[in-house]
This record gives structure tokens, C-alpha cells and sequence, in this order.
């Protein structure tokens, strides 16, 4: 089964929903990941159908919003509400960023996870990159989430490339350690100087090819979400960010499609 690929309309934040979703649409992408964040369009499910009729392509996974969000509510019950949503919208994944480095990860995990959980749709707790504490008190007190490891035992997961760059992990080891819970992608590249830079497919260091090769001749369900920034995608120029866009779903699909067994 050919692995699809899809778009998240967070790459291009500082444009309106409706643009990003026809600039997908347009490329060829095979659906999109909606980041949520305070503009209600991200949020309303008679929206979201409008604009995946209107051009005829899925919306395959949803990404709560990074702060409050247009619901202004505490993370846990923006996660679940964004799992609800995605349950009556008919979209498969949500992408669960997990609590700070400080909170205990287990608690959120038998509470808020596992409501999310119990709307019935994949909740996929997502690697983060590693960042300095902020509190002293905190170091060590709590399991994060940069290490593969730290997710193990957690159910679904999302592995994003840039973040395990950012973190300084391999990012095959990351991948065969997260393997057998592995239910969501996000791919772009990293040139493992520090930070998460989530550049073009192959303008950076990460082993991103063989890790696609891999990925397509495993058992994998998901998809692979093209997750970038807007600067590295030559916005605001809307002609060079479709020539980009293309070029970054060819080598994903090249790399998806090559010597598959």
C-alpha cells in the first residue's frame, strides 16, 4: 500500500486557511493536516467539510492548537475537544503535543490522553525537541519526551524528523524504537546545528531517504505529513512556494517509492 502524503497548513501560517488548503490541493498532495490555532476556521467541523469538498481532498489528521487556541481552554480539554472533532469530522489522527518538561507525563497520560483516546480516533503523542529547562527544581523530576525512549509504553505516537534533529538523536534509532507505536509523520530536514528548523526535504543533514525506504517497506499505517516553516517554502511569494511544494512531495514520494520490495 502506497504510503500517502499529505500537507500541514501550519507551514504556511501567516495565510488563511482557504489559501493553503487550495495551494495543497493544487500540488497534488494526497490531503492535509489542519493546525488549529485562534482562528475559528481551524476549528469549526462545517467549515473544515466545506473546504475538503470544495477541492476534493481529505483531511487526514488534525494538530491541536500550539496555545490556547480559538476555544481558549487549558491544554488537556483542547486535546480533547480536538479529539471529538476529529471523531465527528470522520478524521483519522490528532497529534498530542505532551506537557512540559516538569509535569508529570504519567498523569496526563492516564487523564487527558486517555480521554482524548476514548473518542475513538488515534491520539499520537508527538516527539518534542529538546530545549533547556526552565525551572532547576525540575531537572530530573520527570520523564520528557525528546528521547524515543521517553515514549515508549505511551500507545500511538507522532515522530517529527526536525524535532529528533533538533534533539541530537539518530533519527533511525528513533525510528526502531518507536516502530511497533509508530502512527504519524512529520518530515522535513534539519542540518543538526541545534534548533527546530523543519527546512526543505533534503536541504539539511537527516538521513531522510533511507528513513522514507524504510518507512514504506515496513507495515506502517499512517501517513507522512510535509510539516515546514513558511521561510524555507519562499513565502510570501505565492509561485515559489508552489514550486516548493512540489519539489518537497517529489522527494517524498521518490524516497517513499524507492526500491520498495
Amino acid at each position: 500500500m502506497t504510503i500517502p502524503v499529505v500537507f500541514s497548513t501550519g507551514s504556511l501560517y501567516p495565510f488563511g486557511l482557504e489559501r493553503v488548503y487550495s495551494w495543497a490541493a493544487e500540488s497534488g498532495f494526497d490531503g492535509v493536516e489542519v493546525m488549529m490555532d485562534e482562528r475559528w476556521d481551524t476549528h469549526q467541523r462545517a467549515y473544515l467539510d466545506h473546504l475538503r469538498e470544495k477541492h476534493d481532498l481529505p483531511i487526514l489528521a488534525l494538530h491541536p492548537p500550539l496555545r490556547r487556541g480559538a476555544w481558549n481552554l487549558a491544554p488537556e480539554e483542547t486535546l480533547v475537544r480536538s479529539a471529538r472533532l476529529a471523531r465527528s469530522a470522520g478524521i483519522p489522527v490528532v497529534v498530542a503535543h505532551p506537557p512540559p518538561p516538569g509535569r508529570p507525563l504519567e498523569r496526563w497520560a492516564a487523564s487527558p490522553l486517555r480521554e482524548a483516546r476514548e473518542e475513538g480516533v488515534s491520539v499520537a503523542v508527538e516527539n518534542m525537541p529538546r530545549g533547556e529547562p526552565r525551572r532547576v527544581f525540575s531537572i530530573g523530576r520527570y520523564r520528557s519526551c525528546y528521547l524515543p525512549e521517553h515514549l515508549l509504553g505511551l500507545g500511538d505516537v507522532t515522530l517529527d524528523t526536525s524535532h529528533v534533529g533538533a534533539s541530537k538523536v539518530d533519527l533511525m534509532h528513533a525510528y526502531s524504537t518507536l516502530a511497533g507505536q509508530l502512527r504519524h509523520v512529520h518530515l522535513s530536514d534539519s542540518d543538526l546545528t541545534g534548533g527546530d528548523q523543519h527546512r526543505l526535504p533534503g536541504k539539511g543533514r537527516l538521513p531522510l531517504r533511507p528513513f522514507l525506504s524504510t518507512l514504506a517497506n515496513s507495515d506502517y499505517p499512517g501517513v507522512v505529513t510535509l510539516e515546514l516553516k513558511p521561510w524555507p517554502l519562499g513565502a510570501p511569494d505565492p509561485e515559489t512556494i508552489m514550486e516548493r511544494m512540489r519539489g518537497a512531495l517529489e522527494f517524498a514520494r521518490m524516497a517513499l517509492h524507492a526500491e520498495r520490495r
